[in-house]
């Protein structure tokens, strides 16, 4: 019986590495995304009275609203008309329990921030937040 040779017994590792790689570049990829969502030039306001929530639901739509009343999300503008239409799809897509997340600029008149509210409860989406920062004082 003919011994086995330790040399013929490697693992090969190419394979491994290019999964590797390709795991990085997921994880780098999926990391720029959540930056992508918010407008860095909104300061929101700070909330004293109330509890911070830190859970997000994936599924949540943030609206950004800047002190002048105009609206983006994912840093695309849009009218208010472009994101009923948006809200509608999302709704049709993924059902009326859909969190809805307005990040608006603490000097934003609520006038605008009611019109925003107005596109939410015209598609049928009622889980409306407004965010703020917790102080905790």
């Amino acid at each position: 019986m003919r011994e086995r040779s330790d040399d013929t017994l490697e693992t090969p590792i190419t394979s491994m590495i290019d999964i590797v790689f390709l795991l990085i570049i997921f994880f780098v990829v999926t990391a720029q995304v959540d930056k992508d969502v918010v407008d860095e030039s909104i300061t929101i306001a700070q909330a004293k009275n109330a509890p911070a929530v830190d859970s997000t639901d994936p599924r949540s739509v943030t609206i950004n609203l800047n002190k002048e009343g105009k609206v983006n999300v994912a840093l695309q503008p849009m009218s208010i008309s472009q994101l009923q239409q948006l809200l509608l799809a999302m709704r049709t897509q993924a059902g009326s329990a859909i969190p809805v997340l307005i990040r608006c600029d603490k000097e934003t008149q609520f006038r605008h921030i009611d019109r925003v509210m107005q596109a939410a409860a015209s598609t049928g989406l009622y889980r409306v937040r407004l965010i703020a920062e917790a102080t905790g004082g």
